[in-house]
């Protein structure tokens, strides 16, 4: 297997990881530093379960790090420069001008035919 096919293999796992919306989300939520299960659970308005759930994935995938203080678990990104780069994944996503005319024009042409 050459180097190649080997990064682009881990770059696609990681691709994948960040594939769910709440993944993305925990991300963002550590930009600025380390959280707990239920810090996590009223951003995200989403059940205990589902933040360990997906906690979980990305602890395996060595995306976010815990540390434990008592009973309580926090975690933090292993790599804080991953919620920079995950921002900046915004100017790939976000419409141009032409696709927003577009849009604005198949809008008011539906309204016009359903009216």
């Amino acid at each position: 297997m050459t180097h190649r096919v080997v990064i682009s293999t881990e770059l696609a796992k990681l691709f994948s990881v960040l594939s769910n919306p709440n993944r993305v989300r925990i991300v963002e939520e550590l930009r600025h530093g380390e959280l707990s299960v239920n810090d996590l659970q009223e951003l995200l308005g989403i059940t205990h379960a589902a933040v360990s759930q997906q906690l979980a994935v990305l602890r395996t995938n060595r995306i976010v790090v815990e540390r434990r203080e008592g009973r309580n678990v926090f975690y933090h990104l292993r790599n804080p420069e991953l919620a920079a780069w995950v921002l900046a994944g915004l100017e790939f996503i976000s419409p141009d001008d032409q696709e927003i005319q577009y849009m604005m024009t198949a809008i008011e042409k539906v309204k016009q035919t359903w009216a």
